[in-house]
Formats: structure tokens, C-alpha cells, sequence
């Protein structure tokens, strides 16, 4: 389910207008994310660590209003929930896209996620096809490397892509484990409080899940 914003009334008005036009109306940022508990608790749950650190950012995202709002064709929607856009890796090293909608439990999320790998596995779905779908927000495992920064590609539609994220290989410093997380996200919807909210958030589910 999704609701149409009035634009002209809205609180977000200003900001959405000045950065509706950018060429690149998104901002980047890289931080790190602490998975030394994730690790343990995802392994004690019976659940893919990937898995368990998707739903721990999904839950987040869902828990921002401001994460959810989307453009599409030039108008602003705010979905009810918003799933989940990953890239499954295959044997031959290309990749499926695939969605995994939004649950109220980890258990829940993992199984419907799980059934999907399989899925896609086996050759269903495609590359590209899932960045169409709006009410998602794209999550990519990169477990080759660590990063410090990455950037992130702009496609024809300035303003109607969906909010996008990287996470590096674990780490080990000081005996803790850890992960870089980079994302960008549309100007005109997130500032910077909301991205401090969602991280807050994040950080409390990879610890608690």
C-alpha cells in the first residue's frame, strides 16, 4: 500500500522541491557497522549472516518514515513498507536480483528469503529487472573486499531511484568485528538527522535480532 504526498502542503516541501531538478539530487556516505554479536546471534538463530544483516537494515529502514517516501513518475509516494532489492551471487559469478518482501520477524524474513535463493539459483529472475520496482531499498553483499568510500552510479531517471546500499568483508580490530555500510540516499526525502536515526536503529537490531 502506498499514499500519494501533497506536495504543496507537505512539511518536507522545501527540501523536496530544491532537490527535485539536481541531475543528482543523492548523497553518499560510508560508515562502519559492529557485527561482533550479528555474527554469534545469526549463527545461534540458524539463519545466513547476509540474511540476518539485511532484515536488521530493513527493519530500520521500514522504521523511518522518511526512508520509504519514493518519486515516482514525478510524484511522491510514502509506502507502508518497503522490501528488500539483493543481488543473489550464482556459480558462474554473475548475479539475480531478487525482492524479498518485509516480515515482522527475522524467522519469518529468513525463510521467505532462503526460498528465493533458492529460486534464483535454479535461474529465475534477472539482473536488472527488480531496480524497477520502487518500494524496495537495494541491499549489496560485497564479502571480497573492505572499502573506505564507494560511488554510486546514476541512471536516466534523476529523482526515482531507490535508496541503495554496500556492505564490505568483516573486519578484526581489537578483537571486534566489523563491517563497512555504504549508502546513498535522495536528498529531498532523507537529511541527515534521519540517516543518524537509521543507523542508531540498525546498529540496535544487528545487536538485538
Amino acid at each position: 500500500m502506498k499514499r500519494l504526498i501533497d506536495v504543496a502542503s507537505w512539511a518536507r516541501r522545501e527540501n523536496y522541491l530544491f532537490f527535485r531538478d539536481f541531475p543528482n539530487p543523492y548523497y553518499a556516505l560510508t560508515v562502519r557497522m559492529d557485527v561482533t554479536l550479528a555474527r554469534e546471534r545469526a549463527r545461534r538463530a540458524g539463519v545466513r549472516f547476509s540474511q540476518y544483516l539485511c532484515y536488521a537494515a530493513l527493519r530500520a529502514v521500514n522504521s523511518v518514515e522518511e526512508m520509504r517516501y519514493r518519486q515516482v513518475d514525478g510524484k511522491v509516494w510514502l509506502f507502508d513498507a518497503i522490501r528488500l532489492n539483493t543481488p543473489v551471487a550464482l556459480p558462474d559469478h554473475s548475479f539475480r536480483s531478487v525482492i524479498i518482501p518485509y516480515a515482522p520477524t527475522l524467522a519469518a524474513f529468513a525463510a521467505e528469503a532462503e526460498r528465493i535463493r533458492v529460486a534464483a539459483l535454479r535461474g529465475e529472475g534477472d539482473a536488472y529487472g527488480a531496480d524497477a520496482i520502487k518500494d524496495t531499498f537495494c541491499i549489496s553483499i560485497n564479502p571480497w573486499y573492505d572499502f573506505t568510500g564507494l560511488a554510486f552510479q546514476s541512471g536516466p531517471c534523476p529523482g526515482e531511484e531507490i535508496p541503495i546500499a554496500t556492505v564490505g568483508k568483516i573486519c578484526e580490530r581489537d578483537g571486534r568485528l566489523s563491517v563497512a555500510v555504504a549508502m546513498r540516499f535522495h536528498h529531498g526525502f532523507v537529511d541527515g538527522y534521519h540517516v543518524g536515526q537509521y543507523l542508531e536503529r540498525f546498529q540496535h537490531n544487528l545487536d538485538t535480532l
